[in-house]
């Protein structure tokens, strides 16, 4: 059971807020992804990539674009009692990072990779993490070999090896910036 570690005091929107209002919302409570819901019932969630791929790129106005037209509908939950090990499963083999926690068909909190990792038992979120981790691993390797491809003279072996030796060394020195939120 996690209401223990789940967030329960979060950021909710409602169907009508526009993409700058969310964007803001993002930006002022330091979160990705926020609920969409009516009526304190879960419709949805919308993602800082959902707000990216489904409005920017279409050339869409934020500010009168509305967050029901690029939300999530499809979005898995879990109960209050649901047991951490079998959230951090659910969130392994759909590779998502937060769950909405819903009672009742209301929504009562979140739990994320971060809520396990900083208030969890060791190995569970790395085993999610992982998990989670997989579709990126696999696409980002897609890309920079295509990039690679792309960028690499043709019939040169020679630099492609000094570019596969640099790109091993560049990704050993990468460091992720730590969160301005407090757990």
């Amino acid at each position: 059971m996690f209401t223990k570690i789940m967030t329960s005091d979060i950021t909710k929107a409602t169907p009508d807020n526009t993409l700058v209002d969310i964007a803001v919302t993002m930006r002022d409570d330091d979160v990705g992804a926020v609920p969409v819901v009516e009526n304190g019932e879960l419709l949805g969630i919308v993602t800082d990539r959902d707000i990216v791929i489904r409005a920017i790129a279409d050339g869409r106005e934020p500010s009168a674009t509305r967050v029901e037209e690029v939300l999530s509908e499809e979005v898995e939950s879990v109960a209050p009692d649901t047991d951490v090990t079998d959230a951090a499963d659910l969130m392994a083999s759909r590779q998502i990072r937060r769950l909405p926690v819903v009672d009742d068909g209301q929504l009562i909190g979140m739990i994320s990779l971060g809520d396990i990792a900083v208030k969890h038992e060791e190995g569970t979120a790395a085993y999610a993490l992982e998990g989670v981790s997989e579709g990126v691993k696999a696409s980002s390797a897609a890309r920079g070999t295509r990039a690679a491809a792309e960028l690499r003279p043709k019939g040169d072996a020679e630099s492609a090896a000094a570019h596969k030796t640099a790109s091993h060394k560049k990704e050993g020195k990468a460091r992720r910036k730590p969160s301005r939120r407090a757990a």
